[in-house]
């Protein structure tokens, strides 16, 4: 079984999220698993799909829209 490798920029480009988010991600110790060789950063194809997978998907984010409820909530009472 051959395990396919993407450099951060193939991850980059394929998620979307900067280089600058996945590189604070590793130092945080959040985002997808990675792997070392030597000064290389590598991301098993699987550990990639695997934290998709975890990812929300569709929809709008409950937060997001609590917090959009709050704001007009507040914006009608200052004009009201």
């Amino acid at each position: 079984m051959s395990i396919r490798f993407f450099t951060e920029t193939e991850v980059s480009e394929q998620t979307q999220i900067s280089l600058a988010t996945l590189r604070r991600w590793r130092i945080q110790s959040k985002g997808p698993k990675f792997h070392k060789f030597g000064s290389l950063v590598r991301y098993a194809e699987e550990d990639l799909t695997a934290w998709q997978e975890t990812r929300p998907t569709g929809g709008s984010d409950p937060l997001r829209v609590q917090s959009t409820l709050l704001r007009q909530r507040s914006q009608l009472r200052r004009s009201g």
